[in-house]
């Protein structure tokens, strides 16, 4: 009799649980306007590589471990790089002094040919001025003689003025032929001084050489600076270590993966749709994610992608009714600022397909 009573009330128990689901489905159904699936987080993956080759010295992040940008992840051996950027700052050190060397010669070079051309310039000015001069007073002296002998000849003057006139005629053309040269001579002095400016211009190639030096030895610096900062592997995002390939000890060359990162400012919710839902989706649509780690909270998403080819749903999908379905993918976009979501969480994501229906958290 206690058995019959006891069977009799487990059925009215079970009876009882499966009228309030039915009921409570019934009375409060799941809203039209609101799309409901289920997936798990994912987010965008970057591959950490050096750009130098070396031997891994140090690993500060392991698998799991959050990382935040710019912050250090592993130390490559840098002794020799190092030394390269000491021999490269040396050579720049020597090039500089000799580009300040070379400045100092053309300058120099420069002001003695101006001055030797403004010198010779001045005294073949002056030369031309004592020719015309001189010419000036030969002119007037052969005009004296020639008066002179005229007046000789009718003996008007005596002999001796004459002889006087002559001698004054002959030193007065003497005079400008030793002034005349005097001026070939200051003009080419002058010609030898312009020539000169072939040496400032040799003096200038000089010093375009060894400033081209200079840049060259400053490019050798900054690369090895480069170079030795890159010994140095740093994650470029705010994530969460996936894989570690790295050990202490390792020989890397460039592009070697050392880690893998997800990006914790980019995750998303990758959802399965059924291939008569997906007409009601558009990009930019408005969404929440809901996950158990936090029960009393939701986070902001949106419609990021919407794939354009449909599938069937995936094998890790439980039953074999649902994975013969076609589908589309879509990811559901996250606000992640506080870092809450992490990669690999069950969420289910909510889509609102009409501005105004009221959010609803799945059961």
């Amino acid at each position: 009799m206690l058995r019959k009573i006891l069977f009799a009330s487990l059925v009215l128990i079970v009876v009882a649980a499966l009228g309030w689901s039915v009921g409570g489905r019934f009375l409060n159904p799941w809203p039209d306007d609101l799309l409901l699936a289920s997936g798990r987080m994912e987010g965008d993956e970057a591959v950490i590589a050096p750009k130098v080759a070396g031997q891994v010295v140090k690993i500060l992040k392991d698998k799991g471990e959050a990382v935040a940008p710019g912050e250090l992840l592993a130390l490559i051996s840098s002794e020799q790089i190092a030394a390269r950027l000491k021999a490269a700052q040396e050579q720049e050190e020597s090039a500089a002094k000799r580009l300040a060397q070379a400045e100092i010669d053309l300058d120099y070079t420069r002001g003695q040919v101006q001055a030797s051309i403004d010198a010779a310039q001045a005294q073949a000015g002056a030369a031309a001025a004592q020719v015309e001069e001189a010419r000036a007073e030969a002119v007037r002296h052969e005009k004296d003689y020639r008066r002179y002998q005229a007046l000789f000849t009718r003996r008007v003057v005596s002999r001796q003025m004459l002889d006087q006139a002559l001698a004054n005629h002959q030193a007065a053309a003497a005079n400008l032929a030793a002034r005349g040269k005097r001026l070939q001579e200051a003009r080419a002095q002058l010609a030898q001084a312009r020539l000169l400016t072939k040496t400032v211009e040799a003096k200038e190639a000089v010093r375009q050489a060894a400033f081209a030096e200079l840049q060259a030895a400053r490019a050798m610096v900054q690369e090895a600076a480069a170079n030795l900062t890159d010994t140095r592997i740093t994650s470029p995002i705010r994530g969460v270590v996936l894989t570690r390939e790295a050990e202490p000890g390792l020989v890397v060359t460039p592009g070697t993966p050392l880690f893998t990162i997800v990006d914790l400012d980019r995750l998303y919710l990758k959802v399965f749709i059924h291939q008569t839902k997906i007409g009601l989706l558009r990009l930019g649509q408005e969404a929440r994610l809901y996950v158990d780690a936090y029960p009393d909270r939701h986070f902001e998403a949106a419609v990021s992608r919407v794939s354009q080819r449909a599938e069937f749903t995936p094998k890790y999908v439980e039953t074999r009714e649902e994975r013969v379905k076609l589908v589309f993918a879509v990811e559901l976009r996250a606000v992640n600022p506080e870092g809450y979501l992490k990669p690999g969480m069950p969420a289910d994501g909510v889509i609102r397909l009409k501005e105004g229906v009221p959010w609803r958290r799945p059961r």
